[in-house]
């Protein structure tokens, strides 16, 4: 979201910051994994720390943003590299992983929509399929399946005050962000990719520190 954020704004200092402070941040998360890997892991480990190195330095390097421009290479080379960090991140395993991983996904379901509506707020004709070979999302679909993820996790979470507290707030915002997204595809309606940037990080947020939270 970040990297796209910077075409949409002009690579305007703060939000170029604020990848900085994510990115750094992320770096913190795979040193700890690292020190605390079990054997069968490090190699793994190792790999995926070595494809974040990689992914960073594309994440900053967004050649026509001050121009307010997306770079289709750039943009390209961004998606692909971001897979293959995913694929390696799902082959590690984490020792650490505690409770509410259900939540957590759902973040990771969010910021993928959220990234997916920056990309083509930034290139129309592109976005996260771009280099990839990939079909295009499916808002719709993708839409549906957070509603009943969280409809779900409502339920699952009705006894557990802390949790349920985190849902109140991520219901409050996924249904701005929601009644956003059916106007995605009409050229003529105002898109706001700034508020679904900051709403999907403050969802990650609050997430994260609950997620963070429960091992204590």
């Amino acid at each position: 979201m970040g990297f796209h954020l910077l075409s949409i704004r002009g690579d305007n200092p703060d939000d170029r910051e604020a990848l900085r402070i994510l990115l750094a941040e992320a770096d913190q998360r795979l040193d700890g994994m690292a020190a605390e890997a079990e054997p069968a892991n490090e190699e793994n480990i190792q790999a995926l720390g070595a494809a974040w190195n990689t992914l960073s330095e594309r994440a900053l390097d967004n050649p026509l943003a001050s121009l307010g421009y997306a770079d289709y290479g750039a943009m390209s080379e961004m998606n692909t590299t971001t897979l293959d960090v995913v694929k390696l991140a799902e082959s590690v395993r984490d020792e650490q992983a505690g409770p509410y991983l259900d939540i957590a996904e759902l973040s990771v379901a969010m910021q993928r929509l959220a990234s997916e509506y920056l990309a083509l707020a930034a290139f129309p004709s592109a976005g996260l399929p771009t280099g990839t070979g990939l079909e295009p999302l499916d808002f719709a679909m993708e839409s549906k399946g957070i509603d009943d993820r969280l409809k779900a996790l409502d339920k699952a979470y009705a006894g557990d005050a802390e949790a349920a507290e985190v849902l109140v707030f991520v219901n409050q915002r996924w249904a701005f962000i929601r009644s956003t997204i059916p106007k995605m595809n009409d050229e003529a309606s105002n898109k706001v990719p700034y508020l679904f940037y900051r709403y999907a990080n403050q969802v990650a947020e609050r997430i994260e520190a609950l997620v963070d939270g429960s091992k204590g």
